[in-house]
């Protein structure tokens, strides 16, 4: 796997997590632009509704009532990239992984937070779901690389798969409901 072939010797890692970091913080500022011309037009009601919508679609996806296609960009990272040097290439690479528009998804979660951004956020409330994807992916990441057994790390994530799916999706209804409650209140 990429992640934890020679490329992240030295200190290609921390360029690979600020990418990521860049890249959440882009997307979450323009998904804040983007929504700016639907927010004008959509009432607080309605983003409550689709926001709702796609919560309980992702949630049953997550805990494995049926499987739901997301769009993403589903292809791996030209080897270009790594290609182009240690520290640009990793920061190139994170980059496009921390905008969520280059690489795989492996799950529909991150979909509800660009509908609330889009369809509810202010300039603040973007960059910090940005910041947090970013850093969610980093996170992700770097636990892998620093386990050291990255094969067992693998086996053990594959172990726990459905279990952490249900507890994100339960985590991330418990964040979004109060931002639904605040919405609708509008």
């Amino acid at each position: 796997m990429l992640l934890s072939s020679s490329v992240w010797r030295g200190n290609a890692r921390w360029w690979f997590s600020g990418g990521l970091l860049a890249g959440g913080v882009t997307s979450g500022l323009v998904a804040v632009v983007v929504g700016s011309l639907f927010r004008p037009v959509i009432t607080p009601i309605v983003a409550v509704v689709l926001i709702v919508a796609l919560l309980l679609a992702v949630a049953a996806q997550e805990v494995g009532l049926f499987t739901l296609s997301l769009p993403q960009n589903a292809r791996q990272v030209p080897q270009s990239i790594i290609q182009d040097g240690e520290q640009i290439g990793a920061l190139q690479f994170g980059f496009e992984m921390g905008t969520g528009v280059r690489t795989f998804m492996t799950s529909g979660l991150p979909h509800v937070l660009l509908l609330c951004v889009l369809l509810l956020a202010g300039w603040p409330t973007a960059l910090l779901s940005g910041l947090a994807f970013g850093a969610g992916r980093a996170w992700m990441t770097l636990s892998r690389l620093w386990h050291g057994d990255v094969v067992a790390w693998d086996m053990a994530l594959a172990e726990r798969d459905r279990f952490i799916r249900v507890v994100l999706a339960g985590a991330a209804t418990v964040v979004v409901i109060p931002i639904l409650i605040a919405a609708a209140e509008m």
